[in-house]
């Protein structure tokens, strides 16, 4: 009796621990067991008072070098939800597993494609991300994690450069605090410091060699949304966003300054599932519009791009079910 109580008591600590790991279902906005999305992109032709495919878009709405510069801002600690919305619309192919975490993604926006492989633990925590280029690995990274289960140690060995190693250093709430990345056997080229109060990350400064080169200063509301975020590039520029939700809660416009200058900057509205509905830039007056065609889940499967009122691009998203 006592073998099968410990035994059951280790299957509902694993279960537990298995629901508390964000699902990257949810992390996309996925509804359903979802197997694999394939994303491609078109010019919109206009047809019978409707929309069809053009002539293929080969790369995302973003270019690769703006997605890596997009990539390392928010790395530093700038929040724009319209950005992380807008990286992941690029010719692509994802498989998952059941449990909701992916397996693959082949990325098409590229000169040559790229694969990248995922391996999970038996706790459905990442172990191994590995990206291929015609069958040749370019990057491996590997994770490491304490007895905790806490992110202690990430490896990115770029194969054709040195090793960059990230190390993780948590307070006794089990909150990050300290991350640290450098070179193999040199000196930390760069140091992250995350403040908390009451659970919520309240400050992140970015130093290197010792010197702040970057600040994150962010604000909640009553029920936990972030509804502030001050990003600064010591002596080089300051985004001011600032954020309103719905009667649920729902992020539903964000208001983005450069400089604290109303002439630069960004207003954006969203719709179910933070999907981008509205993008404005100040500094042009332009505007881009997303309309949206939802499959029997609620998962979209065509999106509309209009510039200016213009349709310009056809995204389709093909998704396959378990």
């Amino acid at each position: 009796m006592k073998k099968f109580f410990y035994i059951f008591l280790l299957m509902f600590s694993l279960s537990t621990y298995a629901q508390s790991v964000p699902t990257d279902w949810a992390k996309i906005g996925l509804k359903g067991k979802v197997k694999s999305v394939k994303t491609s992109i078109y010019f919109a032709e206009a047809k019978d008072n409707d929309f069809i495919k053009g002539t293929p878009f080969s790369q995302g709405i973003y270019p690769p070098e703006k997605i890596k510069q997009y990539s390392e801002m928010e790395r530093m600690g700038v929040k724009a939800f319209f950005i992380q919305f807008l990286v992941n619309i690029i010719p692509s192919a994802i498989s998952f597993d059941k449990n909701g975490f992916i397996t693959e993604k082949w990325l098409y926006n590229t000169v040559s494609p790229k694969k990248i492989v995922y391996t999970y633990d038996k706790k459905n925590r990442l172990i191994d991300k590995s990206t291929f280029v015609h069958d040749f690995l370019e990057t491996k990274d590997t994770l490491i994690y304490n007895t905790k289960g806490q992110l202690e140690k990430e490896v990115l060995d770029l194969k054709t450069k040195d090793e960059t190693i990230y190390t993780y250093t948590y307070n006794i709430d089990g909150e990050l605090i300290q991350r640290n990345f450098k070179k193999v056997e040199d000196l930390p080229l760069y140091k992250e410091i995350y403040i908390y109060n009451n659970k919520r990350l309240v400050n992140k400064e970015l130093y290197q060699f010792d010197q702040l080169i970057w600040r994150g200063l962010y604000e909640y509301g009553a029920e936990g949304e972030l509804i502030k975020a001050i990003s600064q590039k010591i002596d080089d520029f300051i985004w001011h966003s600032k954020y309103t939700y719905d009667q649920n809660n729902h992020l539903k416009e964000e208001y983005l300054l450069i400089n604290e200058s109303e002439k630069n900057g960004f207003l954006n509205r969203f719709g179910s599932d933070r999907r981008l509905t509205y993008h404005l830039t100040f500094s042009t007056n332009y505007l881009c519009e997303y309309k949206y065609t939802d499959d029997k889940q609620g998962n979209w499967v065509k999106m509309i791009t209009y510039e200016q009122g213009v349709p310009i691009l056809y995204v389709e998203r093909k998704i396959e079910y378990f």
